[in-house]
């Protein structure tokens, strides 16, 4: 035995280092390949791994992607999980908590620069902007709950209570210097931003979407753009990002506008690879972008979301609103590669499913058997559909899903079967639960078949 004296203090840290070191070195993933799909610098994830290990590096890489899609719904549902940007912001949070367990105590310059290049996507859409530190803090606590599971799951019960004071006092004040690192680059990046003119027309749109008072006349003047006209917006943005992108978005912007009437244009950049347009009409509303004259043409890898016409002021706000909505909802119906979202075509199904818990609820009470995500049903539902859609009309819905009249007969019994009843029988509810189902895809459909004891293989439903 040693002959100098320790102090308790000392005793702590040790129990702790070896405690959380530990517990690094048991961490792995379930799915390896993640590992080749990082979304940080890899100078980053390279630094990790010195210091944690691969397992552990990993383990945070394949949890960052669980995590985006647990933190997809309220109040981050504008958050684009699907974005590379969110996807660099949930990870690198991952790294900073295997970092912080293995003893590292300041904010490394790599991970400096992943949360800097964060905050700068979101400075210019207040709306996501004024929730990151919010997300941020649901994100490192979804993480340290993790862990507990982790511990829960895999260490010795008599170890586990030491083991998690170890995990709660690091993660505590790890967070506590996390926070304080994004808070003071939000600050500086808002700064930055604002400084410009660019910035200060950002903000004076942000007060006239949020409805707060604004002198018309003045505002018009500041934006050069006429707030009285008839209004549509657009929203675009970019899957990659390069040099000159901003300049392909607002050309892009520019040609839909003029397609579809305008005659005077607002652009403001909203981020990176992303842009916000308005266009004003004087004489009448602008048209819709599904019923114009001319096919949408837009260049590889841009999206664009549209709103509807309306008019002055409240037509400029509500398009805009229309079209961030569609921008949301069109990326869970319609993923990429499709690539135009216009509130028109989605607005049914937005009223309908604005709560996608309740949706999905609805669509399996209506099919039954039928909401089942197979082959088998999905066959069904659309002759279902294709049927009510065309007035039960057999002949038409044979040509129009290119099979016999004897098959949608067929199906059309076999549906009427799995359901229970004709369907006559509340076929509005019936029409409305296929419709959606059609649109919302897989996020609202029964991973299990509850049929598959009944006959209804694919060879029967399709002779």
């Amino acid at each position: 035995m040693s002959g100098y004296l320790v102090s308790q203090d000392t005793i702590v840290a040790q129990q702790q280092v070896i405690s959380t070191n530990s517990l690094l070195r048991l961490l792995r993933p379930v799915d390896d390949s993640l590992f080749h799909l990082s979304a940080t610098n890899p100078q980053l994830m390279e630094e990790v791994v010195l210091h944690v290990g691969s397992g552990a590096t990993r383990w945070a890489i394949e949890n960052s992607r669980l995590l985006l899609t647990e933190l997809a719904g309220e109040p981050f549902t504008r958050f684009d999980r699907k974005s590379s940007s969110e996807a660099r912001l949930v990870e690198a949070i991952a790294f900073w908590i295997v970092l912080r367990l293995s003893g590292v105590r300041d904010i490394t310059g790599l991970l400096s620069a992943e949360l800097t290049h964060a905050i700068r996507e979101r400075i210019a859409d207040s709306a996501t902007a004024d929730l990151l530190p919010r997300y941020v803090r649901a994100t490192h606590a979804r993480f340290t709950h993790k862990l507990f599971e982790f511990c829960e799951a895999k260490i010795v019960t008599r170890d586990q209570p030491v083991m998690m004071r170890s995990i709660s006092a690091d993660l505590f004040e790890g967070m506590e210097t996390l926070s304080a690192a994004v808070t003071e680059k939000f600050a500086a990046e808002r700064n930055r931003w604002l400084a410009g003119p660019v910035g200060e027309r950002i903000e004076l749109v942000s007060k006239i979407l949020k409805g707060q008072p604004v002198d018309t006349k003045e505002a018009m003047l500041e934006l050069r753009y006429n707030l009285r006209l008839h209004q549509i917006a657009f929203v675009l943005w970019q899957d990659e990002i390069n040099q000159g992108s901003r300049r392909e978005l607002e050309s892009t912007a520019l040609r839909l506008l003029e397609q579809v009437g305008c005659s005077s244009m607002l652009l403001l950049p909203a981020g990176p690879g992303r842009l916000w347009a308005w266009g004003g009409r004087a004489t009448d509303r602008p048209s819709e972008l599904r019923r114009s004259d001319q096919p949408v043409e837009l260049p590889a890898h841009v999206h664009v979301a549209s709103g509807l016409p309306g008019d002055g002021v409240a037509g400029f706000r509500r398009s805009h609103e229309q079209a961030i909505t569609a921008e949301r909802v069109g990326l869970v119906a319609a993923p990429p590669p499709f690539r135009l979202y216009d509130y028109g075509d989605l607005e049914l199904l937005i009223l309908l499913a604005n709560d996608e818990e309740a949706a999905a609820d609805f669509i399996r009470r209506e099919l039954g058997p039928l909401a089942a995500e197979s082959r088998t049903m999905a066959a069904l539902r659309e002759t279902v559909r294709c049927l009510l859609d065309n007035e039960r009309g057999v002949a038409v819905t044979a040509k129009r899903l290119h099979i016999a009249k004897n098959t949608v007969v067929y199906r059309v019994k076999k549906a009427e079967q799995l359901l229970g009843r004709s369907l006559r029988e509340d076929h509005l509810r019936l029409h409305l639960a296929l419709y959606l189902a059609a649109r919302l895809g897989s996020s609202v459909l029964a991973t299990e078949d509850p049929a598959t004891e009944l006959d209804n293989s694919i060879q029967a439903v399709s002779k």
